[in-house]
């Protein structure tokens, strides 16, 4: 795994207190609507992430990591979000490389830590 991913926390649970506290009242129901619908949509994400990257799809390995990236990000799961930047940098070059499939298996690794994080939240 690339140091910068090692050297991140995992988690920041700073970020869902700010999306909490900006739901108000509604803040737990948001919160745990919001992990809910990463988990389904980050599910058909990684599907998509595995069928671009074996036939070679390097812009579509772009679009799935910079919308990961962002939305990870927003729900605190720093290393998630790391771990697809790296991937989207390595993909933009629009050719695989010996990193690709470390990079690859990284955002995978980080998806699978982060789903008891999220499930926590629902």
């Amino acid at each position: 795994m690339p140091v910068q991913t090692m050297e991140t926390p995992i988690f920041n649970a700073s970020a869902i207190e700010e999306i909490s506290s900006v739901a108000g009242d509604q803040g737990p129901a948001f919160v745990s609507e919001m992990a809910q619908l990463f988990l389904d949509e980050t599910a058909k994400s990684m599907k998509e992430l595995r069928a671009a990257t074996n036939r070679a799809d390097w812009k579509a390995v772009v679009r799935v990591c910079h919308s990961l990236k962002s939305s990870a990000a927003t729900l605190g799961l720093m290393r998630l979000s790391i771990a697809c930047k790296e991937l989207e940098v390595e993909a933009r070059s629009g050719a695989s490389s010996p990193q690709t499939a470390e990079l690859k298996a990284a955002v995978f690794d980080q998806f699978e830590q982060a789903i008891p994080i999220l499930r926590s939240l629902l």
